[in-house]
């Protein structure tokens, strides 16, 4: 008579297929992942590694289920999955009113599904946001977007401050200087206006430029910081409702436009609001850097909640032409891996 097969032990088959994982043997970490999918307290730790093995084999709809499964069996998965020192480590899933498009913000043409992830992990995780981030790809125009975000956007973002964003990181200084000391030798004019003020280290270095500085942003708590410390306006609120009495000479949107669920509108206003020449200076992610390039998926901008776009240079440099801006200057950021730097000047009609 055949002996009975010995039980599956979950525990040390789990752990065996966190070393595969770790040696990049992700077939035969799947295959023990999936023997235990069952498995009473390790089930939905098997479901989250299974969903980020599916997102790197292109099974994006495999891995939304895997990953949604994982949170649905252990709402409390985070604890499984980050340090007990890590901000979201209590974060409990739940409903999340959202709002789900599948249509590119740029361009308006359909897009198709281009990978999963769990945000959970990033320590800058918003409450509020959905945790698991499924990300579009728009062929028309080659654009990558969030398919949801929450309905009441605003009120997310102005009810939630984080504490890392309020501490200003003076490293940072001497990459700002320099961007700074290009921008003044493109324009005379002193008037600049910062988009998304953050912990106001854009704002101090240009003020020690003597530029005349104007500031905005959605969330009350960094504006008012900002403001305070600075002796500057700061004014609390969307970009899209800011009014100005005047166009400015220089317009800062750094680490900003990945944030709206409008970037062709908010592009064109800050347009409108430059004068004839005036320098426009965008810092965001883009997804053919030679760091997202080389870090595939484990590149963390995958898992950032808050962005909801995700560019490339040559959708945004083309973008941007159409709008009647030169694109005079393309940088790799000095502080923010992945993210390039563009610096525009507006178009004179002639």
């Amino acid at each position: 008579m055949a002996a009975n097969p010995k039980p599956v032990d979950p525990v040390s088959t789990f752990n065996k297929a966190e070393q595969l994982l770790q040696y990049g043997h992700y077939e035969s970490a799947f295959d023990l992942y999936f023997e235990i999918r069952n498995a009473g307290r390790m089930a939905p730790l098997a479901y989250y590694r299974m969903g980020q093995i599916l997102n790197r084999r292109g099974q994006v709809d495999e891995s939304l289920d895997c990953h949604r499964a994982a949170f649905e069996l252990d709402p409390l998965l985070s604890r499984s999955v980050t340090e007990n020192d890590h901000p979201c480590y209590d974060y409990r899933y739940g409903f999340v009113e959202q709002t789900h498009i599948t249509h590119c913000p740029l361009c308006g043409q359909e897009g198709r599904k281009h990978s999963c992830y769990n945000a959970i992990t990033k320590p800058d995780f918003t409450p509020g946001f959905d945790p698991i981030r499924l990300w579009m790809h728009c062929d028309a125009c080659h654009h990558i977007f969030a398919s949801n975000y929450p309905t009441d956007l605003g009120a997310v973002l102005r009810s939630h401050a984080h504490d890392s964003h309020l501490c200003p990181r003076h490293e940072v200084f001497p990459a700002l200087g320099r961007i700074l000391s290009n921008i003044r030798k493109r324009t005379p004019g002193n008037r600049l206006l910062e988009i998304g003020v953050g912990a106001g280290e854009m704002a101090a270095v240009a003020k020690e430029f003597l530029f005349d500085v104007t500031g905005v942003d959605i969330r009350p708590a960094y504006a008012d910081a900002v403001s305070r410390t600075l002796d500057i306006p700061v004014c609390a609120c969307d970009f899209l409702e800011f009014e100005a009495d005047a166009p400015f000479d220089v317009i800062c949107m750094g680490d900003v436009l990945e944030h709206t669920t409008e970037p062709v509108r908010m592009l064109l206003k800050a347009i409108s609001l430059l004068s004839p020449n005036g320098v426009l200076w965008i810092s965001t992610p883009n997804f053919e850097s030679a760091y997202s390039h080389l870090m595939e998926d484990d590149s963390p901008l995958w898992r950032a909640c808050e962005h909801l776009n995700y560019f490339c240079y040559r959708s945004l440099k083309s973008m941007l032409e159409s709008m009647g801006m030169d694109v005079v200057d393309y940088a790799i950021s000095r502080h923010c891996l992945g993210t390039m730097e563009i610096t525009a000047v507006k178009r004179v009609a002639s």
